[in-house]
């Protein structure tokens, strides 16, 4: 590839993570292409997503933030209770002290639909839905992907954000001939349901918004958000049947089935998971993998998000760590493309080792924090039942770990380098990075 050839990014998977990094390259000037293999990139999946300090920074960046924040509700309060419904922990999150916002919770259709529609025309005609992939070949001046269709497109590098059952990963580790453990890299040993509802449809609706509520018992567990105008929910279980490294597909059966199971189970200190199930807009049952691949690239091929990293959800971490991912290399592909270098597969590779190095202490602090929680909540053992209904409520160690551990490291998370912040909030921990420092006159 001449030093004449700009850099093109062909990106595997128009979800939350590949909108969100459509977004970064269209403000730095990096040509891309997404193919999306559904007929959409704004479909209605009924789950809902929590967005925390570090994205709501790159909104900020990318002017984003007014849009966001109206499609989400801060969720500052959490409450922990017993599957009776009595509550024994109620306290704040940590990440606003520390941070200087709280967590927040969206839809996702309505995130994707803003990181879509806030896209100028000219980068919404660079996404390309019913394209499945199919092959990606490696050529001297850079990668053809060729999609089910028999259409192909050239680029100089791939972004596989095709989630935790990536195409992309599967052809990369064909490629490089990946040792076995690494064809397939999740395990899973939980479940969940999940949905949404209309909060003024509730047995006493007047239920507060802003507020996390956690029944944490042996066996199962839930997380119940209550936004603005709707909540989500979701209920943990370990897998019937013992942890599998298998894809598992779900009929609606299974969803009935498992609501069945648990309908007796307090949500709140006074609704039990029957009352919200019967006016549920939408829900699905996933499995719930755990695990990270010991490779994010080979050659002109990258992995972000869960197609690399996969976490369960009960640390609000997923979407937010897959954010990460493509704030870091959107600060190395703009280096890439304005160096003014020819871009062989060296210098592509340098800069996927460079991502990967970056990433690394914070996924897997966010790895074996996620871990433990949902062993946690779900009591597995005694000694998680001990730490989750006795000493945690006693010494708060939860807050502890969020602001001596978890905070520390969030902190030193990066933020675009061209971009300012205009509405930058500092919590107790400063931040590391503060992006493009705009000097007033």
């Amino acid at each position: 590839m001449t030093a004449t050839t700009p850099l093109k990014v062909i990106i595997i998977g128009g979800g939350p993570i590949g909108l969100t990094l459509a977004q970064i390259l269209t403000s730095a000037g990096v040509d891309f292409t997404i193919l999306e293999r559904r007929s959409t990139v704004t479909p209605e999946e009924g789950a809902g997503i929590a967005i925390g300090p570090t994205s709501f920074r790159l909104y900020d960046q990318l002017g984003l933030l007014p849009q966001m924040e109206a499609i989400s509700t801060p969720i500052p309060h959490k409450h922990v209770l017993q599957r009776d419904g009595k509550v024994y922990n109620s306290y704040e999150f940590h990440l606003r002290a520390c941070h200087g916002r709280a967590m927040a919770f969206l839809h996702r259709l309505d995130l994707v639909t803003t990181l879509f529609s806030t896209l100028p025309n000219s980068a919404k005609a660079k996404i390309h839905v019913n394209k499945s992939l199919s092959d990606i070949t490696l050529t001297p001046e850079g990668v053809t992907v060729t999609c089910a269709d028999g259409t192909s497109y050239n680029g100089t590098l791939v972004i596989g954000a095709d989630g935790v059952h990536s195409k992309t990963r599967k052809i990369m580790n064909s490629l490089s001939n990946a040792p076995e453990s690494e064809t397939l890299p999740f395990e899973t040993t939980f479940q969940g349901l999940f949905g949404n509802f209309p909060r003024l449809s509730l047995p006493g609706s007047e239920i507060e918004p802003g507020h996390d509520w956690e029944c944490h018992s042996g066996g199962v567990s839930s997380q119940f958000f209550v936004g603005r105008d709707r909540g989500w929910f979701i209920i943990y279980r370990p897998l019937p049947g013992g942890p599998t490294r298998e894809r598992i597909d779900y009929t609606d059966e299974d969803i009935k089935q498992f609501a069945e199971d648990v309908k007796d189970m307090h949500v709140t200190n006074t609704l039990t998971f029957g009352d919200v199930f019967k006016n549920v807009n939408k829900a699905g049952l996933t499995q719930l993998q755990e695990g990270a691949v010991k490779n994010r690239s080979w050659k002109r091929i990258g992995l972000v998000g869960d197609a690399c990293d996969k976490i369960t959800p009960n640390v609000g971490l997923g979407y937010n760590n897959g954010v990460l991912d493509v704030i870091v290399l959107g600060n190395l592909l703009k280096k890439l493309n304005e160096s003014g270098e020819e871009i062989t597969e060296e210098k592509v590779g340098k800069l996927f080792k460079e991502y990967q190095a970056e990433r690394k202490e914070f996924s897997e602090k966010v790895d074996d924090a996620a871990r433990g929680v949902i062993r946690t909540v779900t009591h597995t053992g005694f000694m998680k039942y001990l730490l989750d209904r006795w000493i945690n409520p006693v010494l708060g160690l939860d807050k502890l770990y969020g602001s001596k551990v978890m905070g520390p490291l969030m902190a030193k998370q990066q933020v675009l380098e061209w971009l300012e912040e205009k509405n930058g909030i500092d919590g107790s921990i400063p931040w590391a990075h503060k992006g493009l420092v705009v000097t007033k006159a």
